[in-house]
């Protein structure tokens, strides 16, 4: 069965999206998903911006929706399922690969995407990228957790397995960096340092569960993290590091700020986790990695399991230790998608922006 939807489509060569009626067609194992709210994340700007763009592009990878269609091979849902829809797979190793979908447009072209859209008012994604949710699960929630919660928070307790007690520092606060203050702080970490140069961000940080803030375009922000942490074996700094920036240039100062190991007492250091994407390169300093017994830890989609997850992420809401709608700084319709677009590039997102449909 035909599904007719409306859609955002980034023709090649251009940095504005248009609006595109379709009728979505599911095929063996995919699921049309009618949208209820999307995420509008950073890491789509990559391909927005990108000047090697050849084809017509679809965009988006978290939201929440009810199932409208699905295809024939379909088992885990089914019309009428609530769901929620991210781009890591539910099932990657138990032996059928996801496949990326692809739109025919009304002149017969094809839009591609890597793995999964979300930008529109239905998504047509493989069965493996939807997540059964529960009835009534805020719309707030279901447009973050398929990317911003699941990235921060899980970055936080599956990526560093902080621990109470622990000593953590978040590097850049949007949307996935306010998600990595609060899991640090739910879990006990102390002291929780968020860093960044927006003192409007780091005031929504104090909100999340910072302990203490920083700002970097103020001060030396290693000498403020390490003065924030004496440790009982006489080093300083943190025990965790979580460089949510994307800035290569920032990594080798969030790393600086980690407390190096104890040689001779089988202390290591600390742990510096790369979470946003680094969209420069960038150099260590060799001997503090090194000589600090340090580590330098990469992280993709919070290390997370969806199904193992999201329902984590979901007592969290439920009890009053997470609030959705506070990272939800910025609402927009459908036919606004481009000015979400601009103000998240031009950095007036405060927390994270989403599109109500």
């Amino acid at each position: 069965m035909a599904v007719h939807a409306r859609i955002a489509v980034l023709p090649p060569g251009r940095q504005t999206l248009d609006l595109h009626e379709v009728d979505l067609q599911a095929g063996p194992y995919e699921v049309v998903v009618r949208q209820k709210a999307f995420g509008v994340c950073h890491s789509q700007l990559d391909r927005i911006f990108d000047p090697g763009r050849g084809t017509p592009l679809v965009l988006g990878h978290e939201s929440i929706g009810t199932v409208a269609a699905v295809g024939d091979r379909v088992t885990y849902v089914r019309p009428g399922d609530h769901v929620l829809v991210t781009w890591i797979p539910r099932t990657p190793l138990e032996g059928r690969p996801p496949a990326a979908t692809s739109v025919i447009l009304a002149d017969g072209s094809r839009a591609t995407t890597h793995n999964t859209f979300t930008w529109g008012t239905h998504a047509l994604v493989d069965e493996q990228y939807v997540v059964k949710a529960l009835p009534g699960l805020s719309a707030d929630l279901g447009a973050i957790i398929g990317c911003a919660l699941m990235t921060g928070a899980g970055a936080v307790m599956n990526t560093a397995g902080v621990t109470a007690g622990q000593s953590v520092a978040v590097w850049g606060t949007g949307g996935v960096g306010l998600c990595a203050v609060a899991a640090a702080s739910i879990l006990g970490a102390h002291p929780v340092i968020a860093v960044d140069i927006d003192d409007d961000k780091l005031k929504l940080a104090r909100r999340f569960g910072a302990t203490d803030v920083v700002n970097a375009a103020t001060g030396d922000p290693v000498e403020a993290i390490r003065a924030l942490t004496t440790n009982l074996d006489g080093t300083r700094g943190v025990d965790v590091a979580l460089d949510c920036t994307g800035r290569g240039a920032n990594i080798p100062i969030s790393l600086a700020a980690v407390r190096p190991g104890i040689r001779g007492a089988g202390i290591r250091g600390g742990a510096d986790i790369l979470v946003g994407i680094p969209r420069t390169p960038f150099q260590l300093d060799s001997f503090d990695l090194l000589n600090g017994e340090k580590s330098l830890v990469g992280c993709v989609g919070g290390s997370c399991d969806p199904v193992r997850d999201f329902p984590t992420f979901t007592a969290w809401t439920a009890d009053g230790r997470f609030d959705p709608s506070a990272l939800v700084t910025d609402r927009y319709p459908l036919d606004q998608l481009n000015t979400a677009v601009d103000d998240l590039h031009a950095g007036r997102v405060g927390g994270r922006a989403v599109v109500e449909l």
